[in-house]
């Protein structure tokens, strides 16, 4: 199987910007690869540091987005007013956008994406929910990045990470991000 097509709309991530930064008007948001590259250079550093597979983290790092090629990024939104679509149409537009883009690979490399894309979306075993709340800390760390930028009104990537982040080696590291963030608001 010729994997020029899977590159070439796999490519796509590159221009493809991440909507809540673009709901919020950031000028230049990062683009979806942008943030897999990041989270899995995140995972596999705290995998190794964690003793878990780190080979297997920073995979489902790089993947863990792939769907967004056909699904679009669809913002995870903590409050039920602020959702485009229900949780159960959003996990189908990705299933079936995962579905598509694995379909264009070697059944070899399709099951172990597969597989580890479905890892981490159950979330149940340690590398994925390490992944999973590493996935929420890049996304502190790149509202960080936007507030020191003169960026206003993201509270809510905040309180995402606050809400949704459980491994407590992380959980202690967005607490840090999360109290500069505080003390640069005047709390």
């Amino acid at each position: 199987m010729e994997l020029l097509g899977f590159f070439r709309n796999v490519r796509k991530l590159k221009d493809t910007k991440r909507t809540g930064w673009v709901i919020n008007r950031i000028k230049d948001p990062e683009s979806v690869a942008d943030h897999s590259f990041m989270l899995s250079l995140m995972s596999y550093m705290m995998a190794k540091k964690a003793g878990l597979d780190a080979e297997k983290c920073m995979k489902m790092g790089m993947i863990h987005d792939l769907c967004e090629v056909y699904s679009g990024d669809i913002p995870d939104c903590l409050h039920e007013e602020e959702r485009t679509m229900s949780t159960e149409e959003k996990k189908k537009r990705e299933t079936k956008g995962m579905e598509k883009i694995l379909s264009q690979l070697p059944k070899d490399l399709t099951e172990e994406f597969e597989s580890l894309w479905n890892e981490f979306e159950k979330r149940e075993t340690k590398e994925a929910k390490l992944v999973k709340d590493l996935d929420k800390l890049e996304m502190c760390l790149q509202a960080e990045d936007y507030v020191k930028k003169g960026n206003r009104g993201l509270d809510e990537f905040f309180e995402d990470g606050n809400q949704n982040i459980h491994t407590q080696e992380i959980k202690e590291i967005f607490r840090k991000i999360y109290r500069e963030y505080l003390k640069g608001k005047g709390k």
